[in-house]
């Protein structure tokens, strides 16, 4: 930036703070004169031309700006703004059309799954049988066409978005997201809130942090702008498990979990995809949290997903019994799991996301607790055999393997050692 429009930039920021908006809609004007390519300043004289109600100069430079966006591939701020764009002019068309002709397929590409699960079918797939007793239905479609790589105008696919028709993407954009602004440190979502919305970060940062209202609180990971989270309650509306801080001013997308279901009653196709998306990402983020699993590279964590299978529990069943050996890993996909000890003591739930059954099932050991489902359940299960192909063969998954289960057996000693103590305590009072 030159010296000259980082001048005039500060000139245009004094006068818009002192409330003189035609002065500053000139300066940015020059701004822009001076700095075609700037499609911020663009930006800023579209907005100061609606706080003017000059609504058609506004609708003129919004739909200009949202075509910049879009055609540097730029899609959440493009879409954004064709969000802003629709509160001047409902009837607005052309951008929404502009913004899903660029970003959908016109024809199917090469499968890629972006967590490494099966491509899509031929024919439709049942859900193989439930596990003991007759379960009640929860639906799971098993094909998925989430793809990555380059569209056919050359932009790069973004994730669900590019998997859905023209039609189905101006829908989502026209009627289920709304654009929020945040300050330094408001809370975009918080810890163990229910989940009622997807949000997609367009402007600046956020920490996502872990044990919010503790002193245990930790920031586990930073988003940068273009990132999805909080996809979790578009399929199941399950408590959020860390909360999202904004770092700075920040800006996102925010696509609510009842909008979407509407738009998912108009085009059936949206909800199988939302729920192919979340199943898709709640499997890679476990398998990138598992210590067992990181131990792999991505090629070896693509094969493990791909061997995961659905499997439903009603109420009360058992899914790990404690003292028996684990079927294989399962990866907690909707509902809630209570993990108890034979002395009636309980660990934390597991929740949507959770790993557990994997050690058990790879050193052939007794498990050391019950996990027992908590209403109905489904999860995706790695069979003990497809475990051990995928994850033994690999020396530095096997050295893993070796010591989280010396660390559960100690833990179940320690454990059982308190019990004995407590039960020569209570006979000698």
């Amino acid at each position: 930036m030159s010296e000259a429009v980082r001048a005039l930039k500060d000139k245009a920021a004094e006068q818009a703070s002192k409330g003189k908006t035609g002065a500053a809609l000139e300066t940015w004007k020059q701004i822009v004169a001076a700095s075609p390519d700037d499609i911020g300043a663009r930006q800023k004289v579209a907005e100061l031309l609606a706080k003017l109600g000059r609504r058609a100069e506004a609708v003129e430079t919004y739909e200009d700006v949202a075509r910049r966006f879009a055609e540097k591939g730029l899609f959440f701020k493009a879409s954004a703004t064709c969000r802003v764009l629709l509160g001047l002019d409902p009837q607005h068309q052309r951008t929404l059309e502009l913004i899903a002709t660029l970003y959908t397929r016109k024809s199917p590409p090469p499968y890629r799954g972006i967590s490494g699960l099966t491509p899509p079918p031929q024919r439709p797939v049942d859900l193989p049988p439930t596990v003991g007793p007759t379960a009640p239905p929860l639906e799971l479609d098993l094909e998925i066409d989430i793809v990555e790589g380059a569209l056919e105008s050359g932009l790069p696919s973004i994730p669900l978005f590019s998997s859905l028709t023209e039609a189905e993407l101006k829908d989502i954009l026209a009627t289920a997201m709304e654009v929020r602004a945040y300050s330094d440190g408001e809370q975009i979502v918080q810890e163990g809130a229910p989940g009622l919305s997807m949000f997609a970060l367009v402007e600046g940062t956020a920490g996502v942090h872990r044990g919010w209202a503790s002193e245990h609180r930790r920031q586990v990971a930073t988003l940068e702008a273009g990132a999805i989270f909080g996809e979790v309650a578009l399929g199941s509306g399950a408590r959020r498990v860390a909360t999202v801080v904004a770092q700075g001013e920040a800006v996102a997308l925010e696509f609510p979990r009842e909008a979407m279901a509407q738009v998912s009653l108009r085009y059936p196709h949206v909800g199988e995809l939302l729920a192919n998306f979340c199943r898709d990402r709640l499997l890679a983020n476990a398998l990138r949290a598992s210590p067992l699993f990181r131990a792999l590279d991505e090629a070896g964590r693509s094969a493990v997903a791909r061997a995961f299978q659905p499997c439903s529990y009603p109420n009360g069943q058992k899914i790990i019994t404690e003292g028996l050996e684990a079927d294989g890993v399962h990866m907690l996909l909707r509902g809630t799991c209570q993990v108890r000890h034979h002395s009636g003591q309980r660990y934390p739930d597991m929740r949507e996301g959770d790993l557990f059954g994997e050690v058990s099932a790879l050193t052939k050991g007794a498990a050391t607790a019950s996990v027992e489902a908590a209403g109905p359940v489904l999860t995706l299960r790695l069979s003990t055999a497809e475990l051990e192909a995928q994850v033994l063969s690999n020396p530095q998954a096997k050295l893993t393997v070796t010591k989280l289960a010396n660390e559960r057996v100690q833990r179940t000693a320690q454990f059982d050692q308190v019990l004995r103590d407590d039960s020569v305590q209570d006979r000698r009072v």
